[in-house]
């Protein structure tokens, strides 16, 4: 049983956004774009300083840069995931076989770790699954506590996680997830 507590801000976040239109439907709930751009990450940034680690696809790189600048959040890097195998392509555009993980940053709070390449190379899993050398990477560079969003498990290094696949630990208003229901009805 996962217990509940309101947090209000992060020193660390990560994003998995559940994007329209790129065959997620089949295996998760995706949102619009236009209420994705809605989602309240200003509110969750810790404003003395907070790293924020948020997926993209090539399709989606220009609305997550736009995403993150409306948060009031700088993009620092990307991080490309370099996957071996060949991805979906489309009459005017080349196979996809990456995936970015931007890094955001509000105010000057410093790196873990200054070695980091902004390439990772990672074995890729089921549609969606993000590798666990990421993981490892953003909790070796970015301080607690930490907060998942759009997780899809618990993980020992990470203080909260929120989401419609996992007990969630937080709330987030406006943005109601399953396990939100259960704790109203008490059957936690």
């Amino acid at each position: 049983m996962t217990e509940t507590h309101q947090q209000d801000t992060w020193r660390t976040i990560l994003l998995d956004f559940p994007w329209p239109g790129q065959g997620g439907d089949k295996h998760y709930n995706t949102e619009p774009l236009d209420r994705l751009r809605r989602f309240p990450l200003k509110d969750l940034v810790d404003p003395t300083g907070c790293h924020v680690w948020f997926w993209t696809t090539n399709r989606y790189l220009k609305e997550s840069y736009e995403i993150l600048e409306a948060a009031g959040l700088t993009v620092r890097s990307p991080l490309t995931w370099v996957k071996f195998r060949l991805g979906l392509s489309g009459r005017y555009s080349l196979r996809n076989s990456t995936e970015h993980l931007l890094f955001a940053t509000k105010g000057k709070l410093e790196l873990g770790n200054h070695s980091t390449p902004t390439w990772l190379n990672a074995p890729v899993g089921a549609h969606s699954d993000k590798p666990g050398a990421a993981y490892e990477l953003i909790t070796a560079i970015s301080p607690s506590p930490r907060l998942e969003l759009f997780a899809r498990q618990h993980r020992p290094e990470w203080d909260d996680v929120w989401g419609d696949e996992v007990e969630s630990t937080i709330t987030i208003p406006g943005w109601p997830v399953p396990s939100d229901f259960t704790k109203e009805e008490g059957t936690r």
